[in-house]
């Protein structure tokens, strides 16, 4: 049976692509959960339009992160949290954390493209911190003070 894949998978092909399989695959599984429809003129049509939006959808998130890459330039985050007398905290911070931080100072950064040397930090002390979106690297400094 000839389908037009509608999402990217693993072994078979990317989005916009024709391709051969199995009546019984295509029907029970990738046509019910919307990854793929039946090679038509039509559904070509409807696949190249879904295919431009997810590539504006894409080029949208880049610019984005390239915004968000530009304000945490030279960007310090002071990190008040509870700790000892000799400096350790008593909760780790992790990327996590350091994500809800930013985002509560209006910098929406995704915790799984923040990447922390000493993850978690368990110490007080200047932490060097890098925001990694593909091509787009920035680093700041994340100070964390005992309370």
């Amino acid at each position: 049976m000839k389908i037009i894949l509608t999402e990217n998978i693993k072994g078979l092909g990317q989005i916009g692509e024709t391709v051969e399989v199995k009546s019984g695959y295509a029907r029970n599984f990738l046509m019910p959960k919307k990854m793929a429809v039946l090679a038509t003129a039509e559904n070509i049509k409807k696949v190249d339009e879904i295919k431009i939006e997810k590539k504006e959808a894409a080029q949208q998130s880049i610019q984005e992160m390239k915004e968000v890459g530009e304000r945490l330039k030279d960007f310090r985050l002071i990190i008040e949290t509870k700790a000892d007398e000799k400096g350790n905290l008593y909760a780790g911070i992790n990327s996590k954390t350091i994500s809800d931080l930013l985002k509560e100072r209006g910098i929406e950064a995704p915790q799984e493209f923040i990447e922390i040397a000493a993850e978690p930090i368990k110490k007080t002390g200047i932490y060097r911190v890098m925001f990694k979106f593909y091509d787009i690297e920035t680093g700041f400094e994340a100070e964390v003070v005992g309370l």
